[in-house]
């Protein structure tokens, strides 16, 4: 998909969602660069296991 079209579906989910935005996280390279160089996604799920859980509303 390219990176337009993915812009685009954030910012429409997020217009429908004011309340609960995406939180974007971009890693440079091709969707195989993982592949060969893990240490920054692996950096960035480490991150993220670190964040507080969402609080859930009802």
């Amino acid at each position: 998909m390219p990176p337009a079209m993915q812009d685009r579906l954030i910012r429409e989910g997020d217009a429908l969602t004011p309340d609960n935005p995406y939180d974007v996280r971009t890693l440079p390279g091709s969707h195989l660069k993982w592949l060969v160089d893990p240490a920054p996604a692996a950096r960035l799920l480490g991150e993220l296991a670190t964040l507080p859980a969402p609080s859930v509303r009802s």
